[in-house]
């Protein structure tokens, strides 16, 4: 029995959606589905896709986060897109990979440039209010978290060991403060 046109599209559509690739990096990379837990301390706090600092205080811990579960074997990847809605404050961290020894925590300041907080490097402009894609790669046989910015490789950090895991949303670093509003979309993991 012949099936309708229309139904073999939408078969044709389903499955290219199933089989959807990482944006970068070699693959062939597969969807991964890791658990998570969210992280509210101070005046942060999360409303769906959205993560929040009320206040300014530029002491103590300040968060609003999700960190997804860790592992330890092959290579996993973290993509999601970023959209700073507010940036009352300065120097928040929206995307971090942590290794037992060693991290990678992508943040924003003003006027409007994402950076790495681990020695400072620039990594991207930004304007805030627009959106940026980030991918994190964790390679975890050689140790290695690579970085990229709208599909652009921006850093390669080495030296981390054993296990790992990836958070997402509102941090205050060590030199930063609120108020913030973060919006992450589009996010999804892969593993090969």
């Amino acid at each position: 029995m012949n099936k309708p046109k229309h139904l073999l599209l939408t078969a044709l559509i389903v499955g290219l959606s199933a089989t959807a690739q990482a944006q970068v990096a070699n693959g062939p990379w597969s969807a991964w589905n890791p658990s998570f837990n969210t992280q509210t301390v101070g005046c942060g706090s999360i409303s769906g896709s959205t993560f929040s600092l009320s206040c300014s205080t530029a002491s103590g811990e300040q968060r609003a986060e999700r960190r997804y579960e860790t592992f330890s074997t092959g290579s996993k990847q973290f993509q999601g897109t970023v959209r700073v809605n507010s940036l009352g404050g300065d120097r928040i961290s929206l995307q971090q990979t942590f290794a037992s020894d060693a991290w990678s925590m992508i943040a924003v300041k003003k006027p409007g440039t994402l950076y790495q907080v681990r020695g400072g490097q620039t990594l991207a402009s930004y304007s805030i209010g627009s959106t940026a894609r980030i991918n994190a790669v964790c390679y975890t046989g050689s140790d290695k978290v690579v970085n990229y910015v709208n599909g652009s490789l921006v850093q390669t950090y080495t030296g981390g060991t054993g296990s790992y895991y990836f958070k997402l949303g509102a941090y205050r670093t060590s030199t930063g403060q609120g108020p913030v509003s973060v919006t992450w979309s589009g996010i999804s993991f892969y593993q090969k």
